[in-house]
């Protein structure tokens, strides 16, 4: 599973430590910002300048999810915490549509201007083609392959379609909490998915 094909997928993913997995079946998905302002204590591995200049943008009220689980922040929050363990959380595109997500055609730094569309139209005005090429890492196209699709309100865990894993140990781990907060029925789903970490 790569970048091809990726206009035709979905799902959307998010990218967090598994020690987030608590909270997040716990009081759902949240943004940074309604995370903070209720003290609710979670991992955090962002880069801080990134998150200083989202805060400036107005984007830490938001959840970010990206159209695949390659991109670069990805890869280089992977690169720098070796020792934890990630996870990806993720959602339907419809569902993402249905409840109004906002889309960033660019990674958000990226712009002069932080241009929020309309779920339906900023589908319409990604570059897919550029963001479905491998092997490509001009300035353009990482921009364009870390395009955003952002939500401002809590997604509650049983809303989750599916946590992408690394391993069996992580799997069980997962399907407990969600077991022991009384979500039992499928979705989400659990699966390992290895190439992915």
């Amino acid at each position: 599973m790569g970048l091809e094909n990726t206009r035709e997928k979905k799902l959307l993913y998010h990218l967090t430590q598994l020690d987030n997995m608590i909270s997040i079946i716990e009081n759902g998905l949240m943004s940074r910002k309604e995370v903070e302002s209720l003290g609710i204590r979670y991992r955090d591995v962002a880069d801080k300048e990134i998150i200083s200049r989202r805060e400036v943008l107005g984007l830490d009220k938001y959840i970010p999810f990206h159209f695949h689980p390659y991109s670069a922040f990805d890869v280089a929050v992977k690169k720098s915490h070796p020792d934890d363990k990630f996870v990806y959380i993720t959602i339907k595109r419809e569902f993402a549509k249905w409840a109004e997500f906002k889309v960033l055609i660019k990674h958000p730094l990226s712009l002069e201007e932080c241009n929020l569309y309309e779920y339906s139209e900023g589908i319409a005005r990604m570059d897919w083609d550029t963001l479905e090429k491998t092997g490509v890492d001009d300035q353009y196209s990482k921009n364009v392959k870390m395009a955003e699709v952002l939500c401002d309100r809590t997604i509650p865990a049983s809303l989750i379609q599916c946590v992408y894993v690394a391993d069996e140990w992580t799997k069980e781990y997962v399907e407990q909490l969600f077991w022991d907060k009384g979500i039992k029925e499928q979705p989400p789903y659990v699966s390992v998915m290895e190439t992915f970490f």
